[in-house]
């Protein structure tokens, strides 16, 4: 009796481990493996895509830097259907209110006090995609 309870509770503190993760990190460790997909299966191309950049990224403008990201993924150069899917769902995962959400917020006098761009520089694609990932991994420190 008293080891079915200990494996009881063993299996349900297993549990309470694994719910750690909150779904806006899972979401987030989710896009960052399909943008790793886009990576290794994007051909050579001199496409130019706007970026944010690493100064872009202060905490006040991790949102519109992600919206931009958003709009600019299906311009990343892909070689098959396959990966032109994995672009549509990156571009969804991080449309979903619990990433949203999550984001740093500030007072409108904030985000204008942090001169967020409204427009960014061109970048090739691979560039656009370390930098994208960047932003990812910076949302998921935070």
């Amino acid at each position: 009796m008293k080891a079915s309870v200990c494996v009881l509770f063993a299996v349900a503190c297993w549990f309470v481990s694994q719910a750690d993760e909150s779904p806006m990190i899972l979401t987030l460790g989710k896009v960052m493996n399909e943008l790793e997909k886009i990576k290794k299966g994007m051909g050579k191309s001199t496409t130019l895509i706007n970026s944010p950049t690493t100064n872009d990224l202060k905490d006040c403008c991790i949102a519109s830097a992600l919206e931009s990201f958003r709009h600019s993924m299906t311009r990343v150069p892909v070689t098959n259907a396959k990966l032109v899917k994995i672009q549509q769902k990156i571009t969804r995962e991080l449309g979903k209110k619990i990433i949203l959400n999550g984001l740093p917020s500030c007072k409108p006098e904030e985000t204008k006090k942090a001169q967020c761009e409204s427009s960014y520089s061109e970048v090739d694609s691979q560039t656009f995609v370390q930098n994208f990932r960047t932003l990812l991994q910076k949302i998921y420190a935070s």
